[in-house]
């Protein structure tokens, strides 16, 4: 959703004082829609403009602007900040002409204009069009941008080290290349993921606004704003008292919600020279488990192409025989699983079926904020916020692999090949002399982990207004912790399993004594078991002069300056319960840290060259402590040859910093992608094994070492875009916009599936353990304990600079206002196409489609979806009501169809689901609104790739799974 509706509460005679360091484009302060509804972006060139160019065009045009203007600065002085003519063309309303629109600073830019006037794609969503929506938090309201695609959300805490995050990924390019604000000022990332701001820690209940500038943005804020940069605007000069709660009650069991929050607000800053607020608020999330929806019930879904189990893992357990073969006893009757599957041959685990779609959780924020004229038309801003959540993922059942020998467990040590089924092919009749090992998942068993979130920030600013320059000064700090803990079902391995060898009170092959019962829960242990932090500091200010109309455009040129100071700390470290926690978590012990300082001078130049044309002009120059200079620089042009019509287009560079997280996270092993070692792998074919490629080592999961990587250099990005508005009638807005992104040296691992399958190629990232092979994912707890064991072979998926993206689309917008008799329609449509999404993954490997393609386990790029509503209003604003449609496009499955994906590809669906509210307001002050999401109870469309929340059946990233949803809020506000 992208409104582009005009931001309250500026004062007539008096500049903004919730401008934001390098602040932004242009937002209309009368309503206007035809011109001002949406925002351009464009392409200008096929191929990339060398930053040389860019350069030598902001120098010679500043200096040249400079030169001509100085004659005109001191008469510039006297004019009126706020009286900036309306564009040309500026619209119309009824049959009366548009007021004089206010200059006010949006996100893209540090100099004020009216968003007719800029050359910057901004969206922004009005906090009241998200209550009127049941939106209670920033992920649901990001996920109404539609060039927005996260790729990480909270129900993905339920299977990823995310620290429970959520993340936003504008043109799908990776959540680290989203730049996320706070009133215009950077936050400290998230500590687990290091390179992005976790949405969950933004406090939702003191946003005004959410600006969207969806095209790249290094000229102006520096690294990360590659795709594009997202400001949350926190509510400023608030009077009164307002009290908000929302209730979503699922039709079907589970999923449940509830957000509540209060806003208090005193002193106007006109009349009493202060205002002082404070807002609170308060969410929670039930859980909702696969078992609860019918679409992911199951688990398990071969015929379409999803047959993931844990296997090894199964019920009753495998034997894994002196050959090195599987076989497993107990087939077909697999006694005693609850989550059985004898499709595939043996007792397997639907462990799918077994586990959170969406995990427990609650968060919880307030934010104060403090602001008082000074003298000499001076203002002191003091804001602090702090925001905390907690998640309890329930992750299924454990898996075990431990070795039993005669001595040690004469009761359950198999001493008979009757009864045994061979898995996967075996080279042998079962060899049942030592050493054996027992694999098995404990069908009593449930984990759960509780995973600690905190955000916080300090921002103190003097802003002013002398001496012809408009300034503002700034000291940010902002910190994230994390904590990682487990709060049942993992158990004590060095107890279960002394020394590796299984207790001889445990059964794996069949139901548990009282006495095996009891032993095996009297392992389990609570406690912390990791420790995250990332800090960072910046001292910052900006300040803009009017040059003067050099040109006679009718608008005077303006130039502005910025500077910063930052730093940035991190560090993460295990506890001394990760002694006894980490064979059954997985992690070794570790302790990094490591920091960085950067310093940035930055510079805009705002140029109307006539009452038609104008250009704008920016360039900054980053040095970092640890890789050295960057400098990037951006054109922007505005051309409105009439009314009807308006061409936006800029061209600039980017980069992106590696993250400290990036740079120095610890080295750990895990699982190796999300399909086994033989998924796509020719030499896992008959014909093709070898001792090191067997087929009992194809058909399970490996292991990667992942981890930090201290030489990595900075990602660079070539980013076009041009676009045109069209205002063929009063209150109608059509928006096309043209992007253009070229992503270089990009930060990432290399894929399992293209090591394993070219071992020769990829032979210094191959690590053969003492048996010559690779170890099971399943066997890390014994045998890569550290992962520097002998015992322990993997491949090294540590950071590197692998390769690049190149991406373009459109986003349309179509926005349609109508005053009538019978109240306010309006009528808005905002879509992307994408029409190009290449990834290259490693330098010399294929360059892959992703549009409408799951292609090799990266998720597609849609190649179109939107968000339209109708809204309507009735006169005085008593009634209200609207009805939305959220639409994702079809694409080719990850994987073909059959057990073993060697069928045709499938295609996933299209998706559509629609939402209706409506709204009452009895007296003044009360409004209720009454919605139901989801109202056709639409399933998510099936799809077989692997899920990071280890869920089957849907999509996590696309699709809602608690399906028709009825909620209500109440908001009371009075003065």
């Amino acid at each position: 959703m992208k409104h582009n509706h005009k931001i309250r509460g500026v004062r007539a005679n008096r500049e903004p004082r919730a401008s934001s360091l390098p602040g932004a484009g242009v937002c209309p302060s009368n309503g206007s829609e035809a011109s001002s509804t949406c925002c351009i972006k464009a392409n200008a060139a096929k191929h990339a403009v060398p930053q040389v160019l860019i350069k030598t065009a902001l120098f010679g045009l500043a200096l040249g602007t400079a030169t001509a203007a100085v004659h005109t600065v001191a008469s510039s002085k006297t004019k009126e900040k706020s009286q900036e003519l309306p564009a040309p063309g500026a619209p119309q309303i009824g049959k009366t002409l548009a007021p004089v629109l206010k200059t006010i600073l949006v996100t893209g830019s540090m100099i004020p204009r009216t968003e007719s006037e800029s050359a910057q794609a901004v969206t922004v969503i009005h906090a009241s069009t998200l209550k009127s929506l049941g939106v209670t938090n920033v992920e649901q309201a990001l996920a109404l941008v539609s060039s927005n695609t996260p790729n990480v959300n909270v129900a993905q805490s339920v299977g990823l080290g995310t620290g429970g995050g959520s993340y936003a990924d504008l043109r799908g390019l990776g959540n680290g290349r989203t730049l996320v604000l706070l009133d215009g000022h950077r936050l400290a990332s998230n500590a687990y993921t290091g390179d992005a701001v976790d949405l969950s820690g933004i406090p939702f209940s003191a946003i005004s606004s959410i600006q969207v500038l969806r095209e790249g943005a290094s000229a102006l804020y520096g690294s990360d704003a590659i795709a594009g940069v997202i400001n949350f605007i926190t509510k400023r000069d608030y009077q009164g008292f307002a009290a908000s709660a929302t209730l979503d009650v699922p039709q079907q069991s589970g999923g449940g919600s509830g957000n509540a929050s209060v806003t208090f607000g005193h002193g106007d800053l006109v009349r009493n020279g202060y205002n002082f607020m404070i807002t609170a608020s308060f969410n929670r999330q039930q859980e909702l488990r696969a078992t609860q929806r019918s679409f992911s019930a199951a688990g398990f879904y071969p015929a379409l192409g999803d047959s993931a189990t844990n296997n090894p893992g199964t019920w009753p357990g495998t034997i894994v025989d002196a050959n090195g073969n599987s076989w497993q006893p107990g087939y077909p009757s697999c006694a005693g699983n609850p989550y059985l599957t004898t499709y595939l041959g043996n007792c397997a685990y639907r462990y799918s079926a077994a586990t959170d779609l969406l995990p427990n959780s609650y968060d919880a924020s307030a934010l104060i904020a403090f602001t008082k004229e000074l003298p000499k038309n001076n203002v002191l801003s003091i804001q602090y916020f702090y925001t905390r959540s907690r998640i309890a993922p329930w992750l299924g059942p454990m898996f075990y692999y431990f070795e039993m020998t005669p001595q040690a467990d004469p009761n359950y040590f198999p001493t008979s090949a009757a009864g045994l089924t061979c898995e996967g092919g075996c080279s042998a009749p079962p060899d049942l002399t030592q050493p054996i090992y027992a694999t098995w998942t404990d069908p009593t068993n449930n984990r759960y982990a509780a995973l600690i979130n905190s955000e916080q920030r300090t921002l103190v600013s003097i802003s002013g207004d002398n001496y012809g320059w408009n300034y503002k000064f700034t000291l940010n700090f902002s910190q994230n912790l994390n904590t990682d803990g487990v709060t049942g079902g993992f158990p004590n391995f060095s107890v279960l399993a002394p020394n590796g060898i299984l207790s001889n009170l445990v059964n794996p092959f069949g139901a548990q004594s009282p006495s095996g019962q009891a032993f095996i829960n009297s392992t389990y242990i609570n406690g912390v078991w990791r420790n995250g932090r990332m800090r960072r500091w910046s001292v910052s200010g900006h300040a803009r002069h009017r040059l003067g109309d050099a040109f006679h455009a009718g608008h005077d040129a303006i130039l502005a300056l910025g500077f910063s100071v930052s730093g940035d700390q991190f560090e993460t470290a295990t506890t001394p319960f990760n002694i006894i926690a980490g064979p059954a978590i997985g992690g070794a012990n570790f302790a990094v840290k490591g920091s960085r300082t950067a310093q940035a001078l930055y510079a805009e130049l705002y140029v109307p060259i006539s009452k038609a044309l104008s250009i704008d002009i920016s360039d900054r120059e980053d040095r970092y402590s640890d890789f050295g200079r960057t400098n990037n620089g951006k054109i922007a042009l505005r051309y409105q040859p009439s009314k009807f019509v308006t061409f936006r287009g800029t061209a600039s560079t980017g980069f992106r910093a590696p993250s400290l997280y990036d740079l120095y996270n610890p080295n750990t092993v895990e699982a190796a992608g999300t399909g086994s070692i033989g998924s796509g792998n020719p030499l896992c074919t008959p014909g093709n094994y070898s001792s090191i490629y067997t087929p009992a080592i194809c058909a399970t999961q490996g292991l990667g070492l992942y981890g930090g990587n201290p030489k990595l250099t900075p990602e660079t990005s070539e980013n076009f875009d041009l676009g045109v508005i069209l205002a063929p009638l009063n209150n109608l807005g059509i928006t096309i916009d043209y992007y253009r992104i070229l992503l270089k040296n990009t930060i990432g691992s290399i894929p399992a599936a293209a090591i394993y399958s070219n071992p020769t190629l990829f032979s210094n990232d191959i690590v053969l353990n003492n048996q010559g092979t690779f170890t099971p994912s399943v066997a890390s707890s014994t045998y890569c304990q550290p992962f520097t064991a002998p015992t322990c072979g993997y491949i090294i998926l540590t950071n590197q600079n692998t390769g690049g993206i190149t991406t373009d689309g459109l986003d349309i917008s179509i926005k349609y206002r109508q005053h009538t008799k019978y109240g306010e329609f309006e009528e808005d449509l905002e879509g992307t196409a994408v029409t190009q999404f290449r990834l290259q993954e490693y330098a010399g490997g294929p360059v892959l489609n992703l549009v409408g393609w799951y292609n090799q386990g990266n998720p597609p790029a849609m190649r179109w979806q939107h968000f339209a509503q109708i809204n309507w209003r009735s006169p005085g604003g008593t009634w209200g009501a609207g009805i939305s449609n959220r639409f994702y496009s079809s694409y080719i499955d990850e994987f073909g169809l059959g057990a073993s994906n060697d069928g045709p590809q499938r295609t996933v669906g299209s998706q559509s689901t629609w939402d209706v509210y409506s709204s009452y307001t009895p007296f003044a002050g009360l409004t209720a609104v009454l919605g139901v999401r989801n109202l056709f109870n639409t399933n998510p469309p099936f799809t077989n790739a692997v899920q990071n929340n280890y869920a089957a059946g849907y999509s996590s990233q696309y699709s809602n799974p608690i399906l028709r949803d009825f909620y209500l809020h109440l908001t009371y506000k009075f003065k």
